[in-house]
This record gives structure tokens, C-alpha cells and sequence, in this order.
């Protein structure tokens, strides 16, 4: 049984997944921005990771 959170997330068989896509877009968002090594983006937790692309999104629209 499979079945879809609105955050993006998929549980299958009680198990969750992230989508590979949405993952690959935090880790370049933060790397391009804070310049953070792949390993230092990648050992955060979900939670950490989604609050510094909040943070960056942040910081992008007071540039503006």
C-alpha cells in the first residue's frame, strides 16, 4: 500500500521516502548558496535541510 503526504513524501509498505528530485533541489540550493560540501548538506536532517531553503528563500527576497 502506498500513499502520498503533501509535503512530498510517499509511504510504502510503513517506510518513507523523499523524492530524489526534491532532495536534489535542497542539496543544490544550499550548495550554490552557503557553498556546503555535499557530505555537510546531506548530514542534516529533512527538518534542517527544508529550514535553510526557508532561510535562503528568505535571504533572496531582501536582495530584491
Amino acid at each position: 500500500m502506498s500513499e502520498s503526504v503533501s509535503s512530498g513524501v510517499s509511504l510504502s509498505g510503513g517506510i518513507a521516502g523523499y523524492p530524489s528530485e526534491l532532495l536534489d533541489e535542497e542539496v543544490a540550493c544550499i550548495a550554490y548558496h552557503f557553498h556546503w560540501s555535499l557530505a555537510d548538506i546531506l548530514s542534516l536532517e529533512h527538518r534542517d535541510r527544508r529550514r535553510w531553503v526557508g532561510e535562503i528563500g528568505k535571504i533572496k527576497a531582501d536582495e530584491c
